[in-house]
């Protein structure tokens, strides 16, 4: 399910692009992320596994003693729609599209945004309290 596939041979110990497609039977998601180590990959499936288990993206007090921001307890659209595919066992692809210098990461993660058309980037961001209606809106109910 989270397993992320290399198909163009990227170096992950340098800067790269990576690309998750996401597919049901009427819809197509599309997602381009950028990263500096491939521990970033992993992510993904930890931000899935506290959704399912109920949890915010962090924990609310920080190790030092202070709150965590609003926005730091909030997950963005692409794991909402990560979740939503888990449950419904739809077709998720993963994978390293390209190394870029680490000058270029958001510019050229910018231009593939527009060019593979991605429409999970600029989604809302929510808590965990609303999965349950979120993904009732993914999945058209």
């Amino acid at each position: 399910m989270f397993e992320w596939t290399n198909p163009n041979c990227v170096n992950l110990n340098e800067p790269f692009i990576y690309f998750i497609r996401v597919k049901s039977d009427s819809k197509e998601f599309r997602y381009v992320g950028k990263a500096s180590k491939k521990s970033r990959l992993n992510e993904y499936r930890r931000n899935i596994e506290k959704i399912m288990d109920g949890k915010p993206r962090r924990p609310e007090v920080k190790k030092d003693g202070t709150h965590q921001s609003k926005g730091n307890l909030r997950y963005r659209f692409v794991h909402l729609v990560l979740s939503v595919a888990f449950k419904n066992n739809w077709t998720i692809e993963q994978f390293p599209i390209e190394n870029v210098p680490k000058d270029n990461l958001n510019e050229r993660e910018t231009q593939l945004i527009r060019e593979l058309e991605c429409n999970m980037n600029n989604g809302k961001t929510w808590s965990v309290e609303e999965f349950q209606d979120l993904e009732s809106s993914i999945l058209g109910n």
